[in-house]
């Protein structure tokens, strides 16, 4: 297996060389002498177990193992004292037997095929994929590609770049663009989209960001306003140990509102965000709210946050049947366009990190689906190597009954179940 991993890893190496050669070697940004130039390269390595009932082993992977290696060469530049040019090329190459599995499975499709990555939706085509199929991927794009423009009280960008707004430590109701899942690991970069940002930045500390995302229909590749988003948040900050946000929003044809906060409160920090929802079929409340808290043991830097999260749109009973599934369209359609990640209605969540060393950190997560009673545990190591070298190692262990979130959902066949899975992983960076 070890032989066959290495083997595989080099293989992806060598798809990724080609892949940049051409690019590295005729680009300007090689021999720019202003350009501020940096890169990340970084392998994923992950080993799932499936249960003989789960619609991975049905497919042949009842054991997947996974690798994925990523290059990020970053560039960036300032002309003149207000304008500014940010770019970011990625390319990746993957060989997944957990890919070539959800390829074959026809069934809740949303929760369990795999899709090529794509800009079908954004409003420019940055992404392109040089081979897909099997369990082997290649792909690259431009995660980030814009302008800006700033002076006194204003910034502005245009391009593909992101923004991340919302108080949740693992649940962000209010990141309506691109929110990370729970279990994501890695949170350096999240996906950019293509937008016209404004922050007007006020004389009293407070903002305002403005935000338009305009996307396409993905069957006629039309820009469509019910696709698209205007938001607008506005951020306050009291002076006495508080801060409040403010966003109004028109996303994907509906309205929005929200409202979050942070307080200092006996050495701790207290937040939250409540997000309310028009839409056709009536209204939808959302909301997140956490205590988060750091201290010293043993000499040791420790710190540890408890999380409740509301889902508006989530299932309360526990039945997460492809009939229950298929008949709550909302939820369904957020999960597809990845805005929420979770079935149910009502969790709990909390984390706790141990600094063992300066450069050796210790994490231990949990997620509770109250409504059937099933968790998904967390464990992760993070260690500094080296100068300009990042080691992550880790588990997910999921626990519940069958039919449960965590436990396996029931498949469209009967005696079949989706997810579940244990898994170990394991990712090296270099940064450059």
């Amino acid at each position: 297996m070890i032989s066959s991993s290495v083997s595989r890893a080099a293989s992806l190496i060598g798809s990724l060389a080609c892949l940049l050669a051409p690019l590295i070697l005729s680009s300007p940004l090689a021999r720019a002498e202003n350009w501020n130039i940096s890169g990340q390269a970084k392998y994923f390595l992950s080993h799932s177990r499936y249960d003989v009932d789960n619609v991975f082993a049905a497919a042949g992977s009842r054991s997947p193992i996974d690798h994925h290696l990523n290059l990020r060469l970053s560039a960036s530049q300032r002309w003149g004292n207000r304008w500014d040019t940010v770019i970011h090329y990625t390319a990746s190459a993957l060989s997944a037997d957990s890919i070539e599995a959800a390829r074959s499975v026809a069934a809740l499709p949303t929760l369990a095929s795999y899709d090529s990555p794509n800009d079908d939706a954004r409003l420019f085509n940055l992404t392109s994929v040089v081979s897909d199929q099997g369990k082997n991927l290649q792909a690259h794009r431009f995660d980030r590609l814009s302008v800006g423009y700033s002076e006194t009280g204003y910034v502005f960008r245009f391009g593909r770049h992101a923004v991340s707004w919302g108080n949740g430590m693992i649940f962000q109701p209010m990141d309506i663009f691109n929110p990370f899942s729970p279990t994501t690991i890695d949170k350096e970069y999240k996906p950019g989209d293509d937008m016209a940002y404004l922050q007007n930045l006020l004389a009293s500390g407070n903002d305002l960001q403005s935000v338009l995302i305009p996307r396409r229909d993905i069957a006629s590749g039309d820009l469509r306003a019910d696709e698209s988003s205007l938001a607008m948040k506005y951020h306050h900050y009291t002076g006495g140990g508080a801060d409040m946000d403010f966003l109004a929003a028109r996303h994907y044809g509906e309205n929005l509102a929200g409202f979050g906060f942070a307080i200092d409160w006996q050495g701790a920090v207290i937040r939250g965000d409540l997000v309310n929802v028009w839409a056709a079929a009536g209204t939808t409340v959302s909301g997140v709210t956490s205590i988060n808290y750091s201290w010293v043991w043993s000499g040791h830097n420790m710190s540890g946050y408890g999380e409740y999260f509301r889902n508006g749109y989530g299932i309360s009973d526990g039945n997460y049947s492809a009939l229950a599934l298929t008949a709550n369209a909302a939820l369904m359609s957020r999960i597809s366009r990845r805005e929420i990640f979770t079935l149910g209605k009502d969790y709990v969540a909390g984390s706790i990190t141990i600094e063992a060393t300066p450069r050796w950190l210790l994490n231990a997560a949990l997620i509770n689906n109250m409504n059937d009673n099933s968790w998904l545990t967390q464990w992760v190591a993070n260690f500094d190597w080296q100068e300009n070298w990042t080691l992550l190692a880790g588990t997910n262990l999921p626990f519940g009954a069958k039919g449960t979130e965590y436990g396996g959902i029931e498949g469209a066949t009967l005696g079949e179940y989706i997810g579940g899975g244990k898994s170990v992983f394991l990712q090296i960076a270099h940064y450059f």
